[in-house]
C-alpha cells in the first residue's frame, strides 16, 4: 500500500514537473529584457512610482494581465513550483549581475586609477591615439551592467507579478524580504500556511 501511495505521489510530482517547464517558458515570454526601456516610458507601472502606491499601476501592466490570464486555470501546486523557479531564477540573477558588476565594473576601474595614478600622462597619450578602442571599451563596460541590470530587474518582476497572483488567489501570505530585500529559505519556511 505505501508503495502504490509513493509511486502515485511521484507520478504526481513527474506530471507537474512536465507541465512546469512549458509554463515557465510561457511566462518569462511576457517579460522580454529588450522591451524593457520602452515599457517604461508607457505602462501603469512605469507611471505609478511616484506616492506611496506601487502595486496598483503594476496590477495593471499589460504583462501582468497576461500572466494573471495565463496561470488563470493553473493548479495551486504548480503555481506554487512556479513561484519556487522565479524565485531561484531571481535569485541566480541576483548572483550574475553582482559577478558582472565586479567584473565589468569594480576591477577595471580599480585598475584604472591605479594606472593613470602611476602613469597618467602616458595613459591619456595612449587614450588620444586609440579614442576609437575606448570608445568601444566604454560602450562594452557601460552596456554589460546595464544588460544584466535590466534582466535582473525582469525577473524580480516576475516574482513580483506571481506575488500578486498569491495575494489574489488567498494563497499563504508573501514572506517578508530579509535587509538585501532578499527571501531566505527561513523566511519562506517561517511564513504562515
Amino acid at each position: 500500500m505505501v508503495d502504490a501511495a509513493t509511486d502515485t505521489a511521484k507520478a504526481g510530482a513527474a506530471g507537474q514537473a512536465a507541465g512546469l517547464w512549458p509554463l515557465w517558458t510561457q511566462l518569462k515570454r511576457l517579460f522580454p529584457t529588450w522591451s524593457l526601456i520602452p515599457s517604461s516610458l508607457y505602462t501603469p507601472g512605469a507611471w505609478g512610482y511616484v506616492g506611496v502606491d506601487f502595486v496598483s499601476g503594476f496590477r495593471q501592466n499589460p504583462s501582468t494581465i497576461r500572466t494573471f490570464a495565463l496561470l488563470e486555470t493553473v493548479d495551486d501546486a504548480t503555481f506554487e513550483a512556479l513561484c519556487a523557479l522565479a524565485d531561484l531564477n531571481a535569485r541566480r540573477q541576483e548572483q550574475m549581475f553582482r559577478a558582472v558588476v565586479v567584473g565589468y565594473l569594480t576591477i577595471p576601474v580599480s585598475v584604472l586609477a591605479m594606472v593613470a595614478e602611476l602613469a597618467g600622462d602616458s595613459m591619456m597619450a595612449i587614450a588620444r591615439t586609440h579614442t576609437e578602442v575606448v570608445i568601444q571599451l566604454g560602450i562594452v563596460l557601460t552596456l554589460g551592467p546595464l544588460g544584466y541590470a535590466m534582466s535582473h530587474w525582469r525577473s524580480r518582476q516576475i516574482v513580483g507579478v506571481l506575488d500578486l497572483i498569491r495575494i489574489e488567489r488567498g494563497l499563504s501570505a508573501v514572506p517578508a524580504p530579509d535587509r538585501a530585500g532578499r527571501l531566505s529559505r527561513t523566511s519562506r519556511a517561517a511564513a504562515p500556511p
